[in-house]
């Protein structure tokens, strides 16, 4: 029986897999925790630096609810030198990271019964923040058959008189799919057909090792209907700095704001100011990462080739691996359980991203190579993958 306390419309909330993974890791004293992206890469000592510096000169009060001037100054100058990208200080605004930032979103575009896109396997939280404004999630699968590439005649069939947006995260969390050009022109056509919006989640746009790293804003000189959700997170291993932005049409922006003055009112100052530092210095910091996170996502790419009954493709982006086990005759959640139990190795279950996970595990190259190595090792000695 529900508390009588609780909204109706949290009663039917199911818990994502992510969300079971505190208790699962205490299961056994010696798990390896290969689950949740939280990056251990360090986070640059001289951005902490100037953090705690600018702390000192008093940068601890209210910043204006747009967020802190000289970090979205910085922000703009950054799109305009890696993307060829112009937009107005009236058209961003600064979030607490990533999932903020699309709550926000969702909150500000959505009315009861309108539809988003998400391209699976998608990341889990799309649904409750889409369904928490009273929208409705809708579910385009992508097949592993075609390395999870979206069929935009199939996806087409997908969008309704009520589609208000569509999420296309690149490279995708899951799987590392960057999608194609002609796969982001051809949404990008049917939004400007049938007038919706393209939610560019760009969470990860540091760790692309592709040559297709054209990022979705820029792919139009003034995009009225792109809107960019970005983390500070991933890109530069600072998950607890809680910093992100959306940027997009300034109507939408001021929308947003409003609704961020009753959630949030203005967003940690000193994260905002080491936000500054660290665009500043992204060439550097993000080389360490890329070199450390791509090494890694490869070792196992590699490691997996000479594994029975798993398979995965080449890794494009992220610090994930998403591996087929469709071979071993068993499902993803049972298979995440059996690991756990009979290796002491901590992954995510593929069906947690949708129907086009199921048959895939989600490994996070989140610890050294020498802990990947372990946990392999031991992998290697079930019966179902030897």
């Amino acid at each position: 029986m529900k508390s009588p306390y609780i909204a109706k419309r949290h009663w039917d909330f199911e818990e994502a897999a992510l969300s079971k993974t505190n208790e699962m890791v205490k299961r056994y004293e010696d798990v390896i925790d290969l689950s949740i992206g939280d990056p251990d890469y360090p986070a640059d000592k001289g951005c902490i630096d100037k953090m705690h510096e600018e702390a000192l000169a008093g940068h601890t009060r209210y910043t204006e609810f747009l967020g802190d001037e000289d970090l979205r100054r910085e922000t703009i100058k950054q799109y305009k030198e890696d993307y060829g990208f112009d937009f107005d200080e009236d058209e961003i605004i600064i979030t607490a990271g990533g999932t903020h930032a699309m709550y926000l979103t969702m909150e500000a575009i959505l009315d009861e019964g309108d539809e988003v896109i998400a391209i699976a396997p998608y990341y889990i939280y799309y649904q409750p923040q889409i369904e928490l404004p009273r929208g409705k999630l809708v579910v385009y699968n992508t097949r592993s058959e075609d390395n999870f590439d979206v069929d935009l005649a199939e996806f087409e069939k997908h969008i309704t008189s009520r589609t208000k947006a569509v999420i296309i995260n690149s490279p995708n969390n899951p799987s590392g799919k960057v999608y194609s050009p002609e796969n982001v022109r051809g949404i990008l056509e049917m939004a400007e057909k049938y007038d919706f919006l393209v939610i560019a989640d760009d969470i990860y746009g540091a760790l692309n090792y592709t040559d297709n790293k054209k990022a979705i804003c820029s792919y139009e000189e003034r995009p009225k209907r792109v809107i960019t959700i970005y983390s500070y997170s991933k890109d530069y291993s600072m998950t607890g700095l809680r910093l992100g932005h959306v940027i997009a049409d300034k109507e939408l922006i001021a929308t947003m704001r409003r609704v961020n003055e009753a959630v949030n009112f203005t967003i940690n100052s000193m994260s905002q100011r080491l936000g500054i530092a660290a665009i500043k210095g992204r060439k550097e910091i993000q080389k360490g990462l890329y070199d450390e996170y791509h090494k890694r996502v490869m070792y196992l790419y590699e490691r997996i080739q000479r594994m029975k009954n798993i398979t995965c493709t080449k890794p494009e982006g992220t610090f994930y691996v998403f591996a087929n086990i469709k071979a071993t005759g068993i499902n993803s959640m049972d298979i995440w359980e059996k690991i756990l139990d009979e290796a002491h190795v901590l992954v995510l279950p593929g069906s947690g991203f949708g129907e086009a996970g199921e048959g895939f595990i989600r490994i996070a190259c989140t610890v050294g190579i020498d802990t990947l190595k372990e946990a392999f090792d031991r992998l290697e000695k079930m019966e179902i993958f030897k």
